[in-house]
């Protein structure tokens, strides 16, 4: 389900759909088997049914090779396709062939093998339709604001992303998975010819109507893209537009039915397949058309979903899964809606530009007691590229403020490669305004730049209000990093001196519209010793004592 804003009619258009829907003539129906026994496939033989990219993700991560990586017994499968149903999808890790059957009075043989464990109605198989491609829009000049970020300014800013951007740290190298329901008229919009003009586009597939074009149907994934990828200097600004992207539709925007969830977990197997690192879902079920299909408050405990099951796989496989929590904080359902409830996604809630909750955001506890959201970012008034070309729109939803954060964390996670997804959400959450999480909004807005802080082998900090020397240890100029923060305009003097108060070195920074810069030890400083910093600002002088140990020159 495409999480619903608060300002759409898609909420009433479903309640009419539901209440004209008696009886669902399903064509789509989900096999469960009871093992992967007697499997021609090994766990002692990753590399016959996982990617290269798939097997190094799991050693960054020390993931062990299981059963649930084996693909599907083949003669299961077979022996099912052999009671004249056609094969539609499969899932490994469900342990689950989804097939399509056109008359239903097979599946009671079905039912009868003996490696059948369940069988479950999914939904209805959609009709492949024509594939259509338009023109792009003409390029044409723009009004552009102050800033390079745009109109993103502030929902960037607010998770100290424009000071990772500053850094040129925008999510270079690391693979991003959107699923979604539709990425309409993403190929003709400016905002993302620099996806297209740098081959950033990996990958596209339909689960639902099994074809690779996912540009039709929907603009919400058009929408979730721009807040992660979009790139129109002054005007708009992704917050992780450097990152390479796979568009996943998952969503059937016909109608809600199981088979939503199961597209969801083939197209998580496939992104463990393409070692693909991040995966952003806005998306959530808790109710379907056929209401025997609909799930309760207590199933959401992170288990009990077919969804919530394949999002927990993932990021045990080392993917780090963000889900957007809900819309339904001000409604009757209130709490977050699956897979947000499974254990190990990042479930992300909502806030106003001014920090504060958005109403609409959906409140945890998960049914088994534990805190969700986990943390928070802009989802009232976030701003996307607009659809009729050089415009942004604004638009509210946790269906935004999770792809807000997912790009950020994509970022973040750019800068250290080496880092497994684990460290990568531990750094997320530490840097949340709140020491403990609340079931409003977790650990509230976190500051990845202070994450990425954390992470590195930063050593000495500049600001405006004083110097922080964050790591006990030497300053060793190969590499620890070193970096002064202000207003545009800015000037730090910074002067050394040994401990006989005589003047080693002298440095001037002037802070540009990045607001941040990176800077070196002087040349002139001695390889090794203990140097006192004095540091000018304005009107302020501040000083600290520093260790520092170079590498000798060979």
């Amino acid at each position: 389900m495409i999480q619903k804003s608060s300002l759409s009619l898609l909420f009433f258009i479903c309640l009419l759909a539901g209440a004209k829907a008696q009886n669902f003539s399903h064509n789509l129906y989900a096999v469960f088997f009871t093992d992967k026994e007697e499997n021609p496939y090994s766990v002692l033989r990753p590399w016959e049914y996982l990617s290269p990219a798939a097997l190094e993700r799991r050693a960054i991560g020390g993931v062990e090779i299981d059963e649930r990586d084996l693909p599907l017994n083949p003669e299961y499968v077979q022996a099912v396709c052999a009671e004249g149903v056609e094969y539609w999808l499969a899932s490994k890790w469900l342990n689950s062939l989804a097939i399509y059957v056109e008359d239903t009075s097979k599946l009671a043989a079905i039912r009868e093998l003996t490696f059948v464990r369940d069988l479950i109605p999914l939904g209805k198989k959609r009709r492949l339709e024509e594939v259509k491609w338009h023109k792009h829009f003409k390029p044409e000049e723009y009004n552009k604001t102050d800033h390079p970020l745009g109109y993103s300014l502030n929902q960037i800013a607010m998770l100290g992303g424009h000071l990772l951007h500053g850094l040129n740290i925008k999510g270079q190298g690391r693979k991003v998975a959107i699923f979604d329901g539709g990425f309409l008229n993403v190929y003709r919009m400016p905002a993302f010819d620099s996806l297209f003009a740098n081959n950033q586009i990996w990958g596209t597939h339909d689960f639902v109507q099994g074809d690779e074009f996912v540009y039709e149907q929907s603009t919400h994934g058009t929408n979730v893209l721009s807040c992660m990828a979009a790139n129109l200097p002054y005007l708009i600004q992704g917050t992780g537009p450097k990152a390479n992207y796979y568009l996943f539709k998952t969503e059937d925007v016909g109608g809600e039915f199981r088979v939503e969830e199961f597209n969801w977990a083939a197209a998580a197997e496939r992104a463990d397949s393409l070692g693909i690192e991040i995966i952003n879902s806005s998306l959530g079920y808790t109710s379907f058309n056929d209401k025997s299909m609909s799930y309760a408050y207590k199933d959401m405990d992170g288990k009990t979903a077919l969804c919530s099951q394949a999002a927990d796989v993932a990021v045990e496989k080392g993917i780090l899964v963000v889900n957007s929590a809900g819309n339904e904080g001000n409604g009757p359902w209130k709490y977050i809606g699956a897979p947000a409830d499974a254990q190990n996604v990042l479930s992300i809630g909502a806030v106003r530009p001014n920090g504060k909750k958005a109403g609409f955001s959906s409140f945890g506890p998960t049914a088994d007691g534990r805190i969700k959201p986990n943390v928070v970012a802009q989802g009232r008034s976030t701003k996307v590229a607009g659809l009729n070309g050089y415009s942004v729109s604004s638009t509210d939803g946790t269906s935004f403020s999770s792809p807000v954060l997912a790009g950020m964390a994509a970022s973040l996670w750019s800068a250290f490669p080496e880092k497994n997804n684990w460290e990568i959400r531990h750094a997320i959450e530490w840097a949340g305004q709140q020491a403990e999480a609340d079931t409003a909004i977790g650990f509230g807005i976190p500051n990845l730049f202070t994450a990425y802080l954390s992470l590195s082998e930063t050593a000495l900090l500049l600001t405006e209000e004083g110097i922080l020397q964050l790591r006990e240890r030497p300053l060793q100029a190969s590499n620890s990093l070193r970096l002064a923060i202000g207003r545009p305009g800015s000037i730090f003097e910074l002067r050394y001196y040994n401990s006989l108060g005589q003047l080693l070195a002298e440095q001037r920074l002037e802070i540009g519209e990045e607001q941040l810069i990176r800077f070196d030890l002087p040349a002139a400083l001695p390889s090794d010793g203990i140097y006192h910093l004095e540091v000018d600002i304005a009107d302020y002088r501040f000083y600290e004592t520093l260790g520092c140990l170079q590498p000798q020159q060979p």
